[in-house]
Protein backbone atom coordinates (compact mmCIF):
# COMPACT_ATOMS: atom_id res chain seq x y z
CA UNK A 1 0.00 0.00 0.00
CA UNK A 2 2.71 2.61 0.79
CA UNK A 3 4.29 1.35 -2.31
CA UNK A 4 1.07 2.73 -4.22
CA UNK A 5 0.79 5.59 -2.60
CA UNK A 6 4.31 6.82 -3.20
CA UNK A 7 3.84 5.91 -6.69
CA UNK A 8 0.90 7.65 -6.95
CA UNK A 9 2.25 10.94 -5.51
CA UNK A 10 5.19 10.31 -7.80
CA UNK A 11 3.01 10.26 -10.91
CA UNK A 12 0.51 13.20 -9.76
CA UNK A 13 3.35 15.40 -9.71
CA UNK A 14 4.51 14.58 -13.15
CA UNK A 15 0.83 14.98 -14.44
CA UNK A 16 1.32 18.15 -12.85
CA UNK A 17 4.46 19.14 -14.20
CA UNK A 18 3.55 18.79 -17.52
CA UNK A 19 0.02 20.26 -17.55
CA UNK A 20 1.98 23.52 -16.02
CA UNK A 21 4.32 22.97 -19.15
CA UNK A 22 1.81 22.79 -21.40
CA UNK A 23 0.06 25.96 -20.19
CA UNK A 24 2.81 28.08 -20.05
CA UNK A 25 4.26 26.85 -23.78
CA UNK A 26 0.47 27.10 -25.22
CA UNK A 27 0.34 30.98 -23.58
CA UNK A 28 3.65 32.01 -24.75
CA UNK A 29 3.24 31.38 -28.14
CA UNK A 30 2.90 35.02 -29.84
CA UNK A 31 0.18 37.39 -30.06
CA UNK A 32 -3.33 36.17 -29.03
CA UNK A 33 -7.03 38.06 -29.99
CA UNK A 34 -6.73 41.46 -27.39
CA UNK A 35 -2.68 41.22 -27.26
CA UNK A 36 -2.49 43.69 -30.19
CA UNK A 37 -4.96 47.19 -30.51
CA UNK A 38 -3.84 49.44 -33.91
CA UNK A 39 -4.86 52.66 -33.23
CA UNK A 40 -5.70 54.62 -36.74
CA UNK A 41 -4.85 58.08 -38.04
CA UNK A 42 -9.00 58.79 -36.72
CA UNK A 43 -8.41 57.54 -33.31
CA UNK A 44 -10.73 54.36 -33.90
CA UNK A 45 -8.53 51.48 -32.46
CA UNK A 46 -8.94 48.17 -34.67
CA UNK A 47 -8.46 44.67 -33.14
CA UNK A 48 -6.58 42.02 -35.52
CA UNK A 49 -7.53 38.53 -35.08
CA UNK A 50 -4.54 36.27 -33.64
CA UNK A 51 -3.08 35.44 -37.10
CA UNK A 52 -2.86 39.40 -38.07
CA UNK A 53 -2.02 40.11 -34.68
CA UNK A 54 1.31 37.95 -35.42
CA UNK A 55 1.88 39.22 -38.14
CA UNK A 56 1.37 42.94 -37.25
CA UNK A 57 3.82 41.49 -33.76
CA UNK A 58 6.30 40.32 -36.16
CA UNK A 59 6.59 43.34 -38.28
CA UNK A 60 6.90 45.36 -35.78
CA UNK A 61 9.78 43.84 -33.95
CA UNK A 62 11.41 43.47 -37.11
CA UNK A 63 11.57 47.47 -37.40
CA UNK A 64 12.79 48.53 -33.57
CA UNK A 65 15.63 45.84 -34.46
CA UNK A 66 16.21 47.49 -37.65
CA UNK A 67 15.87 51.21 -35.79
CA UNK A 68 18.10 49.41 -33.09
CA UNK A 69 15.50 49.80 -30.48
CA UNK A 70 15.13 46.52 -29.18
CA UNK A 71 17.46 45.48 -26.15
Amino acid sequence: MRKFLKRLILLSAAAGAVYALHNYLQDSTGAKRGDVQIVLDTGATVEPSSAEAQEFVDVARKILEISGQTS
